[in-house]
């Protein structure tokens, strides 16, 4: 409902928009109707200068955003190069072989953590929490991270978040304790990991 809304009231603007451009080229530039190539009249430019806004406006953009790419609540957190560095490891560690949205999502529920209040304020004291994150344990953790990780921590860290809120991930195939995540609502699922609230 609320894209709609935003659609309605891009294409109001549009319509001003193109009006103030219909009444100022010619009074400036002078009349078009000079310019005529096979049979182009001035009215088919405005049309077609018309179209071509109305498509840019319309059409859904938004890069990296397959359902609901970007997080509904704009996040505004500065991290430091030291906890994009973990965040980048945990990225890294937990979702190597997924692919890159999946690693966005992992990486959006760390930020997520962070900003609820049932979790530590920081990223590394979330990724080093006891018992939360098995690459910490095996010691994944301390894989260097590739530019795609780190890529995805930012990503993450400027509030993209294709888990759609979610505090919680796992994949069902390799869980060592299912029944935890069986009290949890089910979110989304990206690529290996299930993610949840």
């Amino acid at each position: 409902m609320i894209k709609y809304k935003q659609k309605i009231a891009k294409l109001f603007l549009l319509t001003i928009l193109i009006y103030l451009i219909s009444s100022f080229i010619p009074v400036t530039f002078g009349s078009l109707e000079t310019v005529s190539a096979s049979s182009i009249q001035e009215k088919d430019i405005y049309k077609g200068l018309g179209l071509v806004l109305f498509l840019m406006i319309v059409s859904n953009n938004d890069e990296d955003e397959p359902e609901k790419f970007q997080s509904e609540i704009p996040i505004n957190i500065n991290l430091d190069k030291s906890e994009i560095d973990i965040l980048a490891k945990a990225i890294h560690a937990e979702a190597r072989g997924e692919s890159y949205q999946g690693k966005v999502a992992v990486g959006a529920v760390i930020v997520n953590r962070m900003i609820s209040p049932d979790f530590p304020n920081s990223i590394r004291e979330i990724v080093y929490q006891k018992g939360q994150f098995t690459s910490v344990e095996n010691g994944q953790i301390n894989l260097t991270p590739n530019s795609e990780s780190y890529r995805a921590a930012y990503d993450a860290a400027s509030g993209k978040d294709p888990s759609k809120g979610s505090l919680y991930f796992y994949n069902p195939v390799k869980s060592r304790n299912p029944s935890f995540f069986d009290r949890l609502t089910k979110i989304v699922q990206i690529g290996n990991h299930v993610f949840l609230k």
